[in-house]
């Protein structure tokens, strides 16, 4: 498609994307921030900044306003004390869990989503490989990348305003062989479950546990799987290809505790998870497959929530509903259950397995539940799910409740309303207590390179979603490498960045771009230790489609991040940012 078609696609959402904007009347405007905002910005409310916002770069370097600066957490190939392995390839997702009342001593959770070897399709050169023998002195193998990707425990105290790992049992990984058990109707086969990949985003519980996801499991094992919920074993990893693709309950201050995938959250290309959580009620966990066409999830669990002190480690995600959402032209929604009396509504031409003749229910395809979540996407198209430009983060927002879906590219299915090649931002209301059917839905924020025309900063691809404890919105883009400062209709973003939106006030929808990355390379992953004092992010993939640079005229080619020396490799990896 070329330029000119993607502008007028982008007209029409602009006038449809402003925040407040009601669609199908059902959907009131957000509750007003409360609280203050020490990091980003002034009296809650009041339109103002904390800082200076800054203009799009295409420097190799982690580019912040003037009143910030950042240092290096840990960094691709550092050991870990007490020989607990090295730091994790590609750091992604990041949460940090307190120690201390005073926040200075705690545990950051990082998700490590892959290793960048040589991949055409989506733009990779092969720059892990590239760089290990000069991280590591010596070639990769197979063994490296199983312990590249998973995720890192860190335990991290603060002083002066630096972060140090501490040397104790909580400072440890998590790789594609660490021992893991299944909850739900699915995986009940598996005697011998082993290891997490593709980890990309996550949450945190109430109780105090981490949900890490597993997103394109297709790059390391097979991906298709039976109508009786079985796949085969192969792909790069030479797994079972059911055994990935969950949300894996993980509890990071005890590290006896053995991870569980909980299979009742379906298996799909999973980028995170966010939870509400009432006491006295379930708990509902909303979910998007990050795949072109893929779908948006809720989850409804059997038990009801008893609040953060009760017993719910590993038990509550175990059973309950799971939906997947039907968004309909007129801003109204519904949620279909992916259950065994759920009628047949198949979408056109979307994958979907065979249905024998005279059927009419989901469970007259499937063997039972355990193999209808396990094949999560084919079962939502059967069931008439929309087809949805790669949901990628759902954020629950923490004042009114409101979800925020962030979609990163558009969907290519016929019918779909999500055709917006820069992505959006789409904002949903339940109606009632969100454990109901019926939902209303809108266009939030639009990317694109006119979005200039509303005020603030351009971005396109929106990716991962935060919100600060005031309320406001924090978004990272997510370009793919082989795009930034190439591809003529994302020349105006130049490298991926860190964007703060207020949702209420008098810059309410307004974009500020507080961060870009270096060349090549994808910020992830932003969490706040409780007093917000500290932001940390993950830099992924910096030199993902050019490798490391060696000529300085190349730029923005190539990576050499963090050095910033010609020659040097490239080591994704998580930083601090304070304010100066």
């Amino acid at each position: 498609m070329g330029v000119q078609p993607d502008r007028r696609l982008f007209l029409k959402y602009l006038g449809a994307g402003l925040t407040g904007a009601a669609a199908g009347g059902g959907l009131g405007p957000l509750a007003e921030a409360r609280g203050t905002m020490p990091f980003a910005s002034g009296a809650p409310g009041d339109g103002a900044l904390s800082f200076t916002p800054i203009r799009p770069s295409d420097a190799d370097r982690l580019v912040l306003p003037p009143e910030f600066d950042s240092r290096p957490v840990a960094l691709w190939g550092d050991a870990l004390p007490s020989g607990n392995g090295r730091f994790g390839y590609n750091a992604d997702y990041t949460a940090f869990l307190p120690l201390s009342p005073d926040g200075n001593e705690g545990l950051l959770w990082v998700n490590h989503e892959y290793v960048s070897i040589l991949d055409p399709e989506d733009g990779e050169c092969g720059v892990y490989t590239q760089t290990f023998p000069l991280v590591m002195g010596r070639a990769a193998t197979l063994d490296d990348q199983l312990h590249d990707i998973g995720a890192s425990v860190l335990h991290l105290r603060r002083s002066n305003d630096r972060w140090a790992i501490v040397n104790s049992p909580q400072t440890r990984r998590y790789d594609v062989n660490s021992p893991m058990r299944p909850s739900g109707p699915a995986l009940q086969h598996v005697r011998d479950l082993a290891g997490t990949l593709g980890n990309c985003s996550g949450g945190v519980t109430p109780w105090g546990t981490v949900l890490t996801c597993e997103e394109n499991y297709q790059k390391f094992v097979p991906d298709d799987v039976s109508i009786a919920g079985r796949g085969s074993t192969g792909g790069r990893f030479g797994r079972r290809s059911e055994d990935y693709g969950w949300v894996v309950e993980c509890d990071p201050a005890d590290p006896s505790f053995v991870p569980v995938k909980h299979t009742m959250l379906g298996r799909f290309r999973h980028e995170n998870v966010a939870l509400h959580a009432s006491p006295g009620a379930p708990v509902i966990a909303y979910m998007g497959d990050d795949r072109t066409n893929g779908h948006v999830y809720r989850f409804i669990s059997r038990d009801r929530y008893d609040g953060p002190a009760a017993s719910h480690r590993g038990s509550l995600l175990a059973s309950g509903r799971l939906f997947a959402a039907v968004f309909n032209a007129d801003g109204t929604g519904e949620w279909r259950e992916l259950a065994e009396r759920t009628k047949l509504a198949p979408n056109p031409e979307s994958p979907m397995p065979a249905v024998p003749t005279g059927a009419t229910m989901l469970g007259q395809v499937y063997t039972d539940l355990g193999a209808i979540v396990t094949d999560a996407f084919r079962a939502a198209n059967l069931i008439g799910a929309t087809p949805a430009g790669r949901p990628e983060d759902l954020e629950v927002h923490p004042l009114d409740r409101s979800v925020f879906i962030a979609f990163t590219d558009r969907a290519t299915a016929p019918g779909s309303p999500f055709t917006n090649v820069y992505g959006e931002i789409v904002r949903l209301v339940e109606d009632g207590d969100g454990t109901g059917t019926r939902f209303t839905w809108m266009r939030w924020k639009a990317g694109g390179p006119q979005a200039g025309a509303m005020g603030g900063d351009v971005f396109a691809a929106p990716d991962n979603l935060a919100f600060d404890r005031a309320g406001n919105m924090w978004v990272i883009t997510d370009i793919r490498s082989d795009r930034l400062n190439g591809d003529e209709r994302y020349t105006a973003f130049r490298n991926n960045g860190l964007f703060f939106i207020p949702t209420a006030g008098a810059q309410a929808g307004r974009a500020f771009q507080f961060a870009s990355g270096p060349c090549e390379s994808e910020l992830t992953g932003p969490s706040w230790t409780p007093d917000e004092s500290t932001l940390f992010l993950s830099v992924q993939h910096p030199g993902s489609a050019h490798g490391i640079r060696t000529d300085a005229a190349a730029a923005p080619r190539g990576s050499n991040w963090p050095e910033q020396r010609l020659g040097a490799p490239p080591r994704p990896g998580v930083v601090a940012i304070n304010r100066r």
